[in-house]
């Protein structure tokens, strides 16, 4: 009987299709040793070789090219059968799921919508509607709302931007700073320029995890600079971590990173981009609205909406 975790067919499944160990460290968020160490304890297991290691590149054997060819679409559907068996439960209980963007610290938290959605209904003489929550990527988020997984959902909000039967609803506005490592030698400053950040690696989204802010980010960036260097991140968490090892910095706000990494960095506001700002957003599809739905936006539009998003902090 084999001893196999799921972290290693993760490890591997990752690394066959990005054939870079930086880049799945980064994306499961682990370090290089500890991919390194799943991969190895799984060809032990399996007594063979699943890769081709040179300095250059990461290829699988043909032995690890069958295997991946027979997990990949098996492990897809148990992650499937798991969202499926999720949504099951929470019809059968009459609970709303809400997804949050994993790691970002925005206005609406878990546990302060739990509670005022609870008071809102006991006031009106409602039921209780219990409250299931999931913490996704960005990407997660758009394809769990459009399969019907989630009923709400928080997130930003141009990364709701043409999705097809989804409404959202803006909640506030942040402003956006150059986001810099502590270290970095402009970070005491009370505000620079972006020409002081023109010799500056910008970390952005990728398109794969959010297209519209990507695009948003490369046409700001080409806007203010003939040719920026700018680095794609996989998700939100990458950036926070490649910020902390000095990798580069990027434009946004502080709500962005991650607490565990909050002290790493340091917000300063930007000349050119004092009135710009972003969006903090609630979606949701309304072909399915019904008097759950209906109530659990009612209150959050009377709590959490403001009438002028332009200063929101």
């Amino acid at each position: 009987m084999y001893h196999i975790t799921t972290e290693q067919i993760e490890a591997f499944l990752t690394l066959a299709q990005k054939k870079n160990y930086r880049e799945v460290s980064e994306m499961l968020f682990i370090t290089q040793p500890t991919v390194t160490k799943y991969i190895q304890k799984l060809e032990k297991e399996l007594g063979i070789p699943l890769f081709q290691r040179s300095t250059q590149s990461v290829e699988l054997t043909e032995e690890g090219s069958l295997l991946f060819d027979t997990w990949f679409p098996l492990y897809r559907r148990f992650l499937e059968s798991a969202a499926e068996v999720q949504q099951i439960a929470s019809a059968r209980h009459n609970q709303l799921t809400i997804s949050m963007l994993r790691d970002y610290r925005g206005d609406v938290r878990p546990e302060t919508l739990t509670d005022g959605f609870e008071a809102y209904l006991a006031g009106r003489g409602l039921p209780a509607i219990p409250l299931s929550f999931r913490f996704l990527s960005m990407r997660e988020q758009r394809e769990a709302l459009q399969s019907h997984q989630i009923d709400f959902s928080f997130s930003l909000g141009f990364d709701y931007d043409n999705l097809q039967y989804v409404q959202a609803q803006i909640l506030s506005r942040k402003k956006i700073y150059a986001l810099l490592p502590s270290q970095h030698p402009l970070a005491g400053r009370k505000e620079v320029s972006l020409g002081e950040l023109e010799d500056e690696t910008f970390l952005v989204l990728s398109p794969t995890e959010s297209f519209s802010a990507n695009n948003v980010t490369a046409t700001m960036l080409h806007r203010f600079f003939r040719q920026p260097r700018t680095r794609i991140m996989t998700n939100l968490q990458s950036m926070a971590y490649a910020l902390t090892r000095g990798d580069g910095i990027t434009l946004g706000n502080r709500k962005f990173l991650s607490e565990s990494t909050e002290a790493s960095f340091t917000e300063v506001p930007v000349t050119e981009l004092l009135n710009a700002g972003y969006e903090e957003t609630m979606a949701y599809t309304a072909g399915d609205m019904n008097d759950r739905k209906k109530w659990f936006l009612d209150y959050v539009l009377e709590k959490y909406i403001v009438s002028d998003v332009s200063e929101t902090e």
